[in-house]
């Protein structure tokens, strides 16, 4: 059954090589009935211009569920998706992203969402681990097939993976890869800056973007083969003083 929904977009994964697709990149975000959605498969970079949104743009969009299994998974009809407005104000952004805060990873797991966001009581540690500098053969062959097609696009290899050490409103630590496409952008960015990039990718995270000044939520959803493995598919941070009247743990 297909249904336009109304949805505001808050998780956008850095791009990954499809086995069916040239590319995909998994988002997420909350519809204006306050119901998560993952859609799934968007190839971002190859649909049109005018349709490639970016974090906090609301969308209207024809979706059918998709066949994953997970209740917020939707497929959605590319062509029929249109940008209707972009929230630039926190607090606009906290009235729809807040109610839906969980306090836990566990409390979000009990509540049977696999996509969500959840209480950052403190991010203890940024780490990039060095990873595979180059896509491995299997991947290589995808992007040799897409070179065929005019509107193909490279895809940088970002050869680290990303994960936080943090604890949750519970105060229980947690160990996740961090799937953002933040992150990955970041890295491109700063790799043509800094000399050691990683390390200033740390200072900005641990010490300014997921500081005391800043009420944090990672926005957790699990991985479509491994469903037991949650990771961090983007990051809300909103001023203290712009939520001071909201209290989340």
């Amino acid at each position: 059954m297909v249904e336009r929904e109304r949805i505001l977009i808050t998780v956008r994964t850095y791009p990954t090589i499809s086995s069916q697709y040239i590319e995909t990149v998994c988002t997420g975000g909350i519809t204006d009935r306050g119901e998560w959605r993952r859609l799934y498969p968007v190839p971002l970079r190859y649909v049109d211009e005018s349709k490639q949104y970016h974090t906090f743009d609301i969308v209207e969009v024809d979706v059918k569920p998709n066949k994953d299994g997970r209740p917020e998974s939707r497929r959605p009809h590319m062509p029929s998706l249109s940008i209707t407005g972009h929230l630039n104000d926190w607090q606009a952004r906290c009235d729809w992203v807040n109610p839906t805060i969980c306090d836990s990873l566990s409390t979000m797991q009990a509540a049977n969402r696999t996509l969500a966001p959840v209480v950052v009581r403190e991010v203890l540690e940024f780490v990039a681990k060095p990873s595979a500098t180059d896509w491995t053969p299997k991947q290589k062959a995808k992007l040799q097939q897409a070179q065929m097609f005019e509107e193909w696009q490279p895809l940088e290899k970002v050869p680290f993976d990303f994960r936080f050490r943090w604890r949750d409103g519970d105060n229980v630590e947690h160990d996740s890869m961090v799937l953002a496409w933040e992150f990955g952008e970041t890295w491109r960015k700063y790799r043509k800056k800094y000399p050691d990039p990683i390390s200033v990718m740390r200072d900005k995270w641990l010490k300014d973007l997921c500081g005391p000044d800043w009420q944090v939520s990672f926005f957790m959803g699990n991985l479509a083969q491994r469903r037991h493995i949650y990771a961090v598919c983007g990051v809300f941070g909103p001023p203290k003083k712009a939520t001071q009247n909201e209290t989340l743990w």
